[in-house]
C-alpha cells in the first residue's frame, strides 16, 4: 500500500508540475511594437488574443510598463512576447522579451 501511495504521490506531483509550465506558457502573449512613449513609461503593442487578460480577439493597445528599462530593450517594429497584468489604473506590461 505504501508503494501505491508513493507512485500516486509522484504522479500527482508530476501533473501539478505540467500544467504550472502550460499555464506560465499560455500566460505569455505575442505582439508587435508599435510605438514607444519612455517619458510616460508607456507602449503600444499590436497583439494577438491575450486569454490571461480575458481578451479573445486581436488588438492594439497601450499598455503601462512595470520597469521602464523594459523599453530600452525594443525599438518600433520588433515582434516581442510578453506578459501583462490588469490593474485599476490598466493594463501593465510585466514581462517583454524580443521574440526569436
Amino acid at each position: 500500500m505504501n508503494k501505491l501511495m508513493r507512485k500516486i504521490a509522484t504522479a500527482a506531483f508530476a501533473a501539478m508540475v505540467l500544467t504550472t509550465a502550460a499555464v506560465a506558457k499560455s500566460a505569455a502573449i505575442n505582439g508587435e511594437v508599435k510605438k514607444i512613449d519612455e517619458s510616460a513609461g508607456k507602449i503600444t503593442l499590436k497583439h494577438g488574443p491575450a486569454k490571461s487578460l480575458g481578451m479573445d480577439e486581436p488588438m492594439t493597445m497601450v499598455y503601462r510598463v512595470k520597469d521602464p528599462a523594459m523599453l530600452e530593450q525594443v525599438k518600433v517594429g520588433d515582434k516581442v512576447q510578453f506578459e501583462a497584468e490588469s490593474a485599476d489604473t490598466g493594463y501593465t506590461v510585466t514581462r517583454l522579451q524580443k521574440s526569436k
